[in-house]
C-alpha cells in the first residue's frame, strides 16, 4: 500500500479564501473540519476554541462571532497542536505575525504545510533524497518553514507506521493460513 493512497490530496484555504463575514462557533468548527480532516487532524471543538481564547492564543470573539483572523489562528493552531506545545505555538504565531504581518504569515504557513507534506510524501514513497523545503530559509520565515516541515514529517511517519503495521498483520494472517 503506498503512502499516497492513504494521504488524500488537500489544499488549505489562503487568507483570501477564508470567509470575510463573521461566523458563529459551529460554522467555524465545520469550516475547520472540512479543510483539516484530510490531514488527519483531530476536529476542533467548542471547548478547544474557548480554551484558546482563555490562553490568549485567539482574541475574544465579538458578540459570539469569529472573524477571518480567528479562523486563520484556529487553522494554524489545529495544524500545529499535535507537534508543539501550545505555549510554543503562541510564541511562534506572535513572532511570525509581527515579522511578516498576519495575512502574509498565514499564506506562507499554509503554502509551506502543503509543500512540506507533498515533499515528505514523495520521500516516503521513494528511496532517493529530495529537497524538503522550497525557497530560502530566512530569519523571517524559518519558524514557519520548519514548523510546516515538522508537521508534515510527523503526519507521514504516522501513516507509514500504520501502513507497515497493517502490512505485517496481513502478512501474519497469510502465513497463518499456510
Amino acid at each position: 500500500m503506498s503512502t499516497k493512497s492513504e494521504l488524500a490530496p488537500f489544499k488549505l484555504p489562503r487568507w483570501e479564501d477564508l470567509p470575510d463575514i463573521d461566523l458563529y462557533m459551529d460554522q467555524v468548527i465545520k469550516l475547520t473540519e472540512k479543510h483539516l480532516s484530510s490531514l488527519g487532524i483531530k476536529p476542533v471543538t467548542a471547548a478547544m476554541i474557548n480554551n484558546y481564547v482563555k490562553l490568549k492564543l485567539l482574541p475574544a470573539p465579538i458578540q459570539k462571532k469569529y472573524t477571518r483572523v480567528h479562523v486563520a489562528f484556529i487553522f494554524a493552531i489545529a495544524i500545529l497542536k499535535d507537534v508543539f506545545e501550545i505555549t510554543l505555538i503562541k510564541e511562534g504565531i506572535l513572532i511570525e505575525t509581527q515579522t511578516l504581518g498576519l495575512k502574509q504569515a498565514y499564506n506562507l504557513f499554509v503554502s509551506d504545510v502543503e509543500n512540506a507534506v507533498r515533499l515528505i510524501e514523495t520521500q516516503g514513497e521513494k528511496r532517493e533524497p529530495v529537497t524538503l523545503l522550497e525557497g530560502e530559509i530566512t530569519l523571517e520565515n524559518r519558524i514557519l518553514k520548519l514548523a510546516a516541515l515538522t508537521f508534515a514529517a510527523q503526519r507521514v511517519v504516522k501513516n507509514l507506521i500504520l501502513t507497515e503495521s497493517k502490512g505485517e498483520k496481513n502478512d501474519s494472517k497469510n502465513s497463518d493460513l499456510n
